[in-house]
């Protein structure tokens, strides 16, 4: 009698430890990060107060730390978001991005999206390529926009190392408010 009763009470403590544990996210933009497992990465948001105490505009960008390597060409993981967070009705809410970096002999660039590649020259001097700017818009009353892809650059050996650059810019057009409100963040 008395072994079940601690046993009981052995459980119940057990089951309050789990219940009162907090879970800790792997970082503070959690909501930016991929399903499934972790992928270290660099995340950055910037945020904008609108006039008014119309509520706020936020900006996030996350990419992949670390690009992996499939023969000649270098892959990381990206997503961007546009957030508003206020009582207000929202006309439209887009999130807009592009990514740059260093390149040399005819490399090229892509965040694979349909027409977004860029390439460098063909020459030994490194030129800074930048993709053509992409967005994505919600305009059904959603208080977020967000987008994600791979993005692509190749040779590896014509990258400089450490140039790449991804920027997101989150616009917002508030119903009944004339004014289109924007922020950007970059990585």
């Amino acid at each position: 009698m008395k072994l079940e009763w601690m046993v009981r009470m052995f459980v119940v403590a057990g089951l309050g430890l789990v219940a009162v544990c907090p879970v800790v996210a792997a970082d503070d933009n959690s909501s930016l990060q991929p399903l499934g497992t972790y992928v270290p990465h660099t995340n950055t948001s910037q945020t904008l107060t609108l006039p008014g105490g119309e509520g706020t505009l936020t900006a996030n960008v996350w990419r992949s730390f670390y690009a992996s390597q499939t023969g000649n060409a270098l892959t990381w993981e990206w997503q961007v978001s546009a957030v508003y967070a206020g009582s207000r009705s929202v006309e439209w809410i887009r999130t807009q991005w592009y990514s740059q970096a260093d390149l040399r002999n005819g490399a090229s660039i892509s965040m694979g999206v349909s027409g977004d590649s860029a390439s460098a020259s063909y020459s030994s001097s490194w030129q800074t390529v930048r993709t053509p700017t992409k967005y994505w818009t919600n305009n059904n009353g959603a208080k977020e926009s967000d987008y994600r892809g791979n993005l692509v650059i190749g040779p590896a050996v014509d990258y400089r190392q450490g140039s790449i650059v991804t920027v997101n810019t989150a616009s917002v057009k508030l119903a009944g408010d004339p004014k289109t409100y924007t922020i950007s963040a970059g990585v």
